[in-house]
């Protein structure tokens, strides 16, 4: 999982932007020749789920400073199909826990957008390693 990890954090078009201190997004444009579309589908590459469930984590990650781990998937919702070289935006607002959860678990709202419409949405509950 590292390589893919890595991989797909170089589909980064740029930094995290900051709209509070909780929330942010960044972009990120995988091209044709990205990892991630190997074998998924052939002759008609798409972006698998759990592949932009990993960039609602590294951007978690990016927006909280430090590394998480997927606790739970919920609310999953996958609307448009993510092919090469569309630029997409990853948003993501954290919320710390509330005093009946662990200290440790921060709950993430992901939503990843296409230029056209909005392709994804999540939410993570996400461990502090």
């Amino acid at each position: 999982m590292t390589n893919l990890r890595q991989a797909l954090q170089a589909t980064a078009t740029g930094k995290l932007i900051r709209n509070e201190p909780d929330s942010g997004f960044q972009n990120f444009c995988p091209t044709a020749n990205f990892i991630g579309f190997n074998g998924h589908f052939p002759d008609y590459p798409v972006l698998p789920a759990m592949l932009q469930v990993l960039l609602g984590i590294i951007v978690s990650e990016e927006l909280s400073g430090t590394r998480l781990t997927l606790q739970k998937l919920d609310k999953a919702k996958f609307m448009a199909q993510i092919q090469p070289e569309q630029t997409i935006t990853v948003s993501c607002r954290l919320t710390r826990p509330s005093t009946n959860e662990s200290q440790t678990t921060i709950k993430a709202r992901i939503t990843i957008a296409n230029e056209e419409q909005k392709a994804a949405s999540m939410t993570l509950f996400l461990h502090q390693v």
